[in-house]
């Protein structure tokens, strides 16, 4: 589309010509047709689609160009201008894959990051895949509903209707379309407990997205189209203001894997399982910190040691760090009560991650799970010294005493630090002002 031509004024209809020549505007709906004609009203009139009103140039321009052109009021009238910053960039990744183990703050992240920022609850939709969940769950499905209906004698009755009840997967996609201009989400946890490839269907291929988010390729689904479009022959594409957030575990205990086609149309990126850093909120740095109900040994120093003799010992398979315990794997109300961390912590480390070698962690394994619970919570001390063994509990022990070695040192270096600085203004006290006495 060019840009605007030489400006000639009438002032007897009052209208300025933009264009020499009539340029027609392809919508995507197939049951309207623009046209952007050589001549534009100075003052909007009715919005009558009738192909002369600035009104309808306005709504046609932001519903379908907006990332492209751009209308400009000169002394003149008004232009129709391409615009000359690039749409690549704008939206970086427009589908989003956060993965990493168990309790690592996948969702924390997607909170912050994106959910957070979407303040009208509206334009945000967040689903939980599992085994059971289907195209039809995420799409829509025809189901019978109760409508009214008006009989030939003007009286109305409830009568059973067939009809297709859009899933989150339409109606995130009727809303973006609807507010072209707002930001929009969709949130999916948990992708891979579903079998992700069956659920999306021919939908997966708009995964595929342009450099301004927008789908590099379209599906015909009629009954999306007629929810989104009102039209069942308009083709399908995600718009460029709706963003596809999804968490996945890297567990080998999933029930469904994903394979190539599906994942490279996302861009993946991996939450670390990180207990110690300057990256660190406030937040983490103290549940890390915090000491296990009735024992002496931190949050933090017991995950990182269960970890590493997750990973050095011979546990049966392979992939030991998708068991590791995520820094959130355990809420600070699990580690307030014995109780609670016991059924929790224990009980996932002596079913799933220790299934095949749960004498290298536990003390007594001979009277089975509910034996270990029952010690830890009726034990007099530390209760993590009854059930695990020695070799592992004095590596935490030892950790501890390092930690509150490295504290001490720091605290006495940033004493002397202190120190020094106040020797130093006492011995080059400020000079007062010349005159003052």
């Amino acid at each position: 589309m060019p840009t605007s031509a030489s400006y000639t004024k009438s002032d007897n209809d009052n209208k300025v010509r933009v264009f020499d020549k009539v340029y027609d505007v392809p919508t995507e709906q197939g049951n309207y047709h623009a046209k952007l004609t050589t001549e534009w009203q100075d003052k909007p009139l009715e919005d009558d689609f009738d192909g002369n009103s600035l009104t309808a140039l306005i709504k046609v321009v932001n519903e379908y160009y907006s990332h492209y052109l751009k209308i400009v009021q000169t002394e003149n009238g008004y232009c129709l201008k391409i615009k000359n910053e690039t749409t690549k960039g704008i939206i970086e990744f427009a589908n989003i894959l956060f993965y990493g183990v168990p309790g690592c703050g996948k969702s924390h992240k997607v909170e912050e990051e994106y959910e957070s920022k979407i303040t009208t609850e509206k334009n945000k939709i967040r689903v939980v895949f599992h085994p059971g969940y289907t195209y039809s769950d995420f799409v829509g499905q025809v189901m019978p509903v109760l409508e009214k209906v008006t009989k030939s004698d003007g009286t109305e009755e409830e009568k059973l209707q067939y009809k297709f009840v859009p899933g989150p997967f339409t109606r995130i996609l009727e809303v973006a379309y609807a507010n072209h201009q707002e930001k929009c989400l969709l949130i999916i946890e948990e992708l891979n407990r579903g079998n992700a490839p069956a659920i999306f269907g021919e939908i997966f291929q708009l995964l595929d997205r342009n450099d301004d988010g927008s789908s590099k390729y379209a599906i015909y689904n009629s009954d999306i189209a007629n929810e989104v479009h009102k039209d069942k022959l308009c083709p399908i594409k995600l718009p460029p203001n709706l963003t596809i957030v999804a968490t996945m575990n890297t567990s080998d205990q999933n029930v469904f894997t994903m394979d190539t086609a599906f994942q490279r149309r996302w861009q993946m990126k991996h939450i670390p399982n990180r207990f110690t850093g300057e990256s660190l909120d406030e937040k983490t740095i103290n549940h890390v910190a915090k000491y296990l109900p009735n024992s002496e040994i931190s949050w933090g120093v017991f995950a990182q040691t269960i970890n590493k003799k997750m990973h050095t010992a011979n546990l049966g398979f392979g992939g030991t760090e998708d068991k590791s315990l995520g820094v959130y794997f355990a809420t600070d109300n699990d580690l307030d009560d014995a109780e609670r961390f016991a059924e929790k912590v224990l009980k996932y480390l002596w079913d799933d991650a220790f299934k095949l070698g749960r004498k290298e962690l536990f003390n007594d394994c001979s009277q089975g799970l509910s034996a270990v619970i029952e010690a830890y919570e009726d034990a007099k001390g530390d209760p993590l010294k009854k059930v695990l063994v020695p070799e592992v509990y004095n590596e935490m022990q030892k950790k501890m005493a390092e930690m509150a070695a490295e504290q001490a040192k720091t605290a006495e270096e940033k004493t002397s630090e202190e120190e020094a600085a106040e020797s130093a203004a006492e011995d080059n006290p400020a000079q007062k002002p010349a005159g003052e006495e």
